[in-house]
Formats: structure tokens, C-alpha cells, sequence
């Protein structure tokens, strides 16, 4: 009997990471490699292609980039990182999840044209997983005879697999201080890594609101290589187009709109001065439906509740998600739910729900790879709480949901925010539907 998707993609994705993970780095020059044993030359691929990187938003943005391409009549294939219940949703074409044929035929051929390759070791570094999930939505978006396909880059931009595809166009969100200890130590390093992805294949750039030095690093990016830049103070354009505004003037103001807002306008460009039907347009990129980003859900079971989904990661973006939630929910939460790796800014959460009324829970997910943080980092005082989630299995990111989450959700009204790993297994067990990103 054949392995299941789930063991295969098991082994085929992660087995080189779990294996070398704490002796190694990902390995681009691996990827390489594999491509050409693959016979798949990214140059030659025979389809656009517009690539997302940025340190808060690219999710949304590649949604709404796909959504408006798909709205002008494309054929539009989308690669997410991470994805939104789990890693089946990742690729899509036409906003549809890929369905299990089709990922068990990409699976297959990356596992036998692996095989030709050298063993993985601490010395060569191991094929990433996002890069073989990148590498997996190509192949099938080329198979599918794609016109354009949308790529989220996983970490950076020079140093992420992304870096062997030439972008059509580029999309930019706004870049902060995350993952500096690999793509720092600072900021301008970060950025510096991001805009690598920006050659002189990149015809333009669509950017976010960046601070004045990330801004800097993109503008003379954008000049060496002659792309047109879009949307950062910086540049001679100025802000986004108005039309992409006012196509997604549905969103709440901040961060999720602008980043929205960005993706249109990357995917209106196809469009060159042509004849838009505005109304149908506006329909597509209405529709999209993308959980877990600003997200409200109800809570199923007789005792009800509501409850908000973010995957912020910072401070900044647990304070959007906040005023997101007074705004959706009408009233005050009663509790925030909580979840971050070691490494993403807890002390700019506690800062941000010091204020905040209502019960503040750290949920710990039992042998998670992204780890934990101390518990003695959680404030230990009246309002704040911990809580250890033990109906989950040996593995979180399998778990259908988790019942004990459900019973700490019921009949309340809630935020629960951070780590997609958490946030993901929250959308399960609230039985959300990420099957179709958007209508046509």
C-alpha cells in the first residue's frame, strides 16, 4: 500500500530540516541543485511572476494579488507560507486549495529527483521547507498552464529560496526588526535581505509604508536595477494608487488595509491602462476570505462565544488586533489568548495588555518545534494566566483541534493571537473553512 500524503509529505519536506536542523542551514546552492535534476528551469518557467516579501502582512498581500489578477480574467496560481489551517492550503489555484492528486504527484517527483542528489549533511546544509513548498506550487501551478503565479517568500528575500525565481514584480510590506538572528543584526540588514529578491528581471515595486532607512535600502534597490518603485514615501510616486484603496475600503484601517491595498495594486498592473470591469472587480477582492489575519468567528457548542484570530507577532501588531477586536466585538474581551516562540516580541505584548481588561492567557503547546518560552517570563499576578494544552497528540500541527481550547473559548468573548502554529490549530478547532481563498 502507498504512503499517505501526510507520511509523504513527511518525509519529502521535512525530513532533511528535522534531520539537520540544529547542525545546519537551509541550503539554496541544495535547492538549486534540485531544480536542475527536476528539469524545471525557473527562467523558462512560462508564466509571470510576482514575489511578496516583508516582515508583517504578506499573506494578506499575496491574497488580494491574487484575488485582483484572478478578478481581470488570469489564471492565477498562489504559493502561501505559511498556510492557513495547515499546509494542504498552502498552494492554490484560482484562490482552491490544490486538492490530493495533486499534491501526491509534486511530492513524488521532488522525492525521486532528491534521490539523485548527495546525501544531505552538515556540510552541504538541507533543503528548507518553505523552499520545497515554493518548489511544490511552481510545479503544479507550470502543470496547470498558469498565467501568473503569486509567491510568498518564508524568511527574507536574497537568503530564501524565493531568490532563484525572477520577479515580474515585487510586493513589499513593511520591514522591521524580525528574525535578526538570521537575517540581522539589523534592521538595514534585514531590509538589504528582503529587496535581493528585486533584480533587474523586476519591472516594478509595490511597497507598504516603510520607515525612512528600510525606505532608503528599497529606493536605491529599486535604482540599481532600474524597477519602477510604488507606494513608500520615499520614492517619487508617493502613496498607492487610489483605486486600490477604494477596492478594499471594506478592511479596518491600518496595517491589513495597506497591505491589501499593496497586493492590488500588484495585481492591477497586468491590467496597463486596459478597460477594468470595476464592479465585478470589486466583487473578487470582496470576496476574499482569508482566516486567521483580523479574522471574527463564532464559537461552536450551546454556550456560543465569539472570537478573533490574528497571527500577529509584535507588539505593534497585537495592538491592531486589539483595536480590531473593539470594533468587531462591540464590547471588551474577556480574555487574550496568547502563543509565541522564544525568539517574537513577548515583552511587546505584555507592554501592549498591561491596559487591558479581561483575563491574559499564555497557551502552551506540549513539544511544539518553535518552542516555549520561560514561564517565569508571563507575568505572575492577578489577570494573567497560563494554560498547557494536553489533549494534543505528539504533534500540534497534525491535531484536528483540541477540546480543551474549545472549552476555554466557550461563551466568551475572545482574542487569541501569535504564532500561526497556534493560530491554525484555534481556526480547527473552530471548524473554519479555508478551502477557497476567494470567488471568481
Amino acid at each position: 500500500m502507498s504512503q499517505s500524503i501526510e507520511a509523504l509529505e513527511e518525509e519529502v519536506i521535512f525530513g532533511e530540516w528535522r534531520r539537520l536542523r540544529g547542525v545546519s542551514a537551509r541550503s539554496l546552492q541544495r535547492t538549486s541543485a534540485l531544480l536542475d535534476q527536476l528539469g524545471y528551469d525557473p527562467a523558462t518557467c512560462g508564466h509571470r511572476i510576482i514575489g511578496v516579501v516583508g516582515s508583517k502582512g504578506k499573506g494578506t498581500a499575496s491574497a488580494y494579488t491574487s484575488a485582483t489578477l484572478a478578478g481581470l480574467g488570469l489564471k492565477v496560481g498562489t504559493v502561501m507560507s505559511p498556510g492557513v489551517l495547515s499546509n494542504a492550503d498552502r498552494i492554490r489555484i484560482d484562490g482552491q486549495a490544490i486538492g490530493p492528486s495533486a499534491r501526491r504527484w509534486a511530492l513524488e517527483r521532488i522525492h525521486e529527483a532528491r534521490s539523485r542528489l548527495p546525501e544531505a549533511s552538515a556540510d552541504s546544509g538541507y533543503l528548507a521547507p518553505t523552499g520545497l513548498f515554493l518548489v511544490m506550487g511552481f510545479l503544479i501551478a507550470q502543470r496547470a498552464g498558469v498565467d501568473v503565479v503569486v509567491a510568498e517568500a518564508g524568511i527574507g528575500g536574497l537568503s530564501d529560496d524565493l531568490s532563484h525565481w525572477p520577479l515580474d514584480t515585487a510586493v513589499v510590506t513593511s520591514i522591521f526588526g524580525e528574525h535578526l538572528d538570521i537575517l540581522g543584526p539589523t534592521v538595514a540588514d534585514v531590509a538589504r535581505d528582503k529587496t535581493g529578491v528585486i533584480t533587474k528581471a523586476t519591472h516594478q515595486v509595490i511597497s507598504c509604508p516603510q520607515s525612512p532607512e528600510a525606505a532608503q535600502i528599497l529606493t536605491d534597490r529599486c535604482a540599481e536595477v532600474g524597477a519602477r518603485l510604488i507606494g513608500t514615501e520615499a520614492s517619487n510616486t508617493g502613496k498607492l494608487p487610489a483605486e486600490a484603496y477604494a477596492l478594499v475600503d471594506h478592511l479596518p484601517a491600518g496595517f491589513q488595509r495597506e497591505n491589501a491595498a499593496a497586493g492590488v495594486t500588484a495585481g492591477l498592473a497586468p491590467a496597463d491602462g486596459q478597460p477594468v470591469d470595476t464592479q465585478h472587480l470589486k466583487q473578487v477582492v470582496g470576496s476574499v476570505s482569508y482566516p486567521g489575519r483580523l479574522s471574527l468567528h463564532e464559537v461552536p457548542g450551546v454556550s456560543g462565544g465569539q472570537c478573533v484570530v490574528d497571527s500577529a507577532v509584535s507588539g505593534e501588531g497585537l495592538e491592531a488586533a486589539l483595536r480590531f477586536s473593539a470594533s468587531a466585538l462591540g464590547t471588551g474581551l474577556d480574555q487574550v489568548l496568547v502563543c509565541l516562540p522564544p525568539e517574537k516580541d513577548l515583552p511587546g505584548f505584555i507592554s501592549a495588555l498591561e491596559g487591558v481588561e479581561g483575563e491574559k492567557v499564555f497557551v502552551e503547546l506540549p513539544g511544539a518545534y518553535i518552542g516555549t518560552p520561560l514561564r517565569s517570563q508571563w507575568p505572575d499576578a492577578p489577570g494573567w494566566s497560563w494554560l498547557r494544552l494536553e489533549d494534543l497528540g505528539e504533534v500540534v500541527h497534525e491535531a484536528d483541534s483540541s477540546a480543551q481550547l474549545l472549552q476555554q473559548l466557550a461563551g466568551r468573548r475572545s482574542l487569541a493571537v501569535g504564532t500561526v502554529l497556534f493560530t491554525s490549530l484555534v481556526l480547527r478547532s473552530l471548524g473554519a473553512d479555508a478551502w477557497r481563498l476567494f470567488t471568481r
